[in-house]
């Protein structure tokens, strides 16, 4: 909560300090661009006040000093001098239609306002009331004075103001967006980094500080997690690993000895057959040790692959020769369709082998019935992938069942107990098609058969 307050008030504090930096930015543009050109010539209350200077009298007779003169032509302006009573007593430059006689409220109007639509202004002279008028539509009598070109203008002015508003806003927006994301780029980094597992580091400083020094503590955390999952996993893997060892040993003598028995002249038929349930069950425990010590290695990513070129047509004729040659009973037949001879691949021949086996096995073990089998090697068409195939026209698996089958049994994520065999089978096989960048996917549903694909990659 104090990380979300203290970048709430960093940015409030720059928010204020750029609308500071728009409200100086806009009095200087004010100030250039609507009431520069007020300025750029003398007022009328100057002008009037600089003729009012240079105006002199004496016995009737008026003159204007030269820098006067020359300020009326310079403003197209006119002048006249009016006495108490309002008469004029000396006019300069006054065009035909203005009055040469005018009363006190004809003197209040035009003092204030205009003066036959000449803007005029007054001074008063110790001889009189000075007046003096400009060119008709040449200023606005208002509460200020402004030119009238300058009134015109305003409106484009205005626009140019909002314009330049507008650019700057962007401005501002682009260079604060581009710090933000300056800082937020790491952050973004290092949450990538974090689900690929990987350390992290984050800079800490800036308005993200306090997630950044999340972040690396998140990081060290997960780091010091994985550590001690790897440890652990592979303490566990090293227990299977030893205790197979350990049983291989007295199983190896219970074999022998059933075997032995099984031979023997001198037992009954009953003890001979007793002799061949303790051998078969110890071949079956065999299996099962030497499947619990594979996956187990292969879940942990810690089985060593001994990889060589192998001949995928040439591994189907071996598995099924194998079966063919050890008694498959005849409720079983193995087919081969090879499309291509030369689809090679690089891989474990021993792993692959076993897999292939065990797919066999499957298609043996979940049809008591009989059924066909069918060993198949072809090229992916839609990718640079090597297909083997083991299918057969058994009873199937529901197509719900599919995705449960190949998790490890007994774990969190398997959803239905085992039902036949110790389910290590076909976990076994999805791990050593993973173990060679591969996958395997299967095909199924009630009274349809199962087809069980090892996609492996093309060299």
């Amino acid at each position: 909560m104090d990380g979300v307050v203290r970048i709430l008030r960093r940015f409030v504090g720059s928010t204020i300090l750029v609308s500071l930096m728009l409200l100086l930015f806009n009095l200087i543009l004010l100030g250039s661009l609507i009431f520069k050109e007020i300025h750029t010539q003398p007022s009328p209350e100057s002008v009037v006040e600089q003729i009012a200077a240079g105006l002199e009298g004496k016995d009737g007779n008026y003159t204007l000093a030269p820098q006067a003169i020359s300020l009326l032509a310079t403003n197209q302006a006119w002048a006249m001098l009016l006495n108490s009573e309002g008469k004029m007593k000396w006019s300069d430059r006054l065009p035909e239609e203005i009055p040469h006689t005018y009363n006190i409220t004809d003197v209040a109007k035009f003092s204030h306002y205009y003066l036959k639509e000449y803007p005029v202004y007054v001074w008063e002279h110790k001889e009189g009331l000075l007046v003096v008028g400009y060119p008709k539509n040449s200023y606005g009598k208002y509460q200020f004075n402004f030119l009238t070109d300058w009134l015109k203008s305003l409106p484009i002015r205005i626009l140019l103001l909002l314009v330049c508003n507008v650019a700057l806003a962007l401005l501002l927006s682009v260079l604060i967006g581009t710090r933000l994301i300056r800082g937020i780029r790491p952050l973004i980094n290092g949450i990538q980094s974090l689900a690929k597992e990987k350390q992290v580091h984050v800079e800490t400083k800036g308005i993200f500080y306090d997630l950044s020094e999340s972040i690396n503590a998140t990081s060290n955390i997960l780091q010091s997690k994985n550590d001690a999952l790897k440890a652990r996993d592979e303490a566990r893997s090293n227990w299977i690993s030893g205790i197979s060892h350990d049983i291989r040993t007295p199983l190896s003598m219970i074999l022998g000895y059933a075997s032995e028995l099984e031979d023997q002249p001198g037992l009954t038929t009953e003890q001979k057959q007793q002799a061949g349930i303790i051998r078969r069950q110890g071949e079956r425990l065999r299996s099962l040790v030497s499947d619990l010590n594979l996956v187990s290695m292969l879940e942990y990513e810690m089985q060593p692959l001994h990889l060589k070129q192998i001949r995928l047509s040439v591994m189907a004729r071996q598995v099924a020769t194998e079966f063919l040659n050890n008694g498959l009973d005849k409720r079983y037949s193995i087919t081969l369709n090879i499309q291509e001879e030369s689809l090679y691949i690089m891989g474990d021949e021993r792993l692959l082998y076993r897999a292939v086996t065990n797919l066999v096995h499957n298609c043996v073990l979940h049809n008591p019935e009989g059924c066909e089998i069918m060993l198949e090697t072809l090229r992916s068409p839609k990718d640079s992938y090597y297909l083997f195939v083991v299918s057969d026209n058994g009873t199937g698996i529901p197509k719900e069942y599919l995705s449960d089958i190949v998790v490890l049994p007994y774990t969190t994520g398997r959803i239905r107990p085992v039902r036949q065999g110790h389910g290590l089978g076909l976990p076994m096989v999805a791990r050593i098609a993973q173990a060679h960048q591969g996958q395997l996917i299967l095909e199924s549903d009630t009274g349809q058969g199962l087809t069980a694909v090892i996609k492996l990659p093309a060299p």
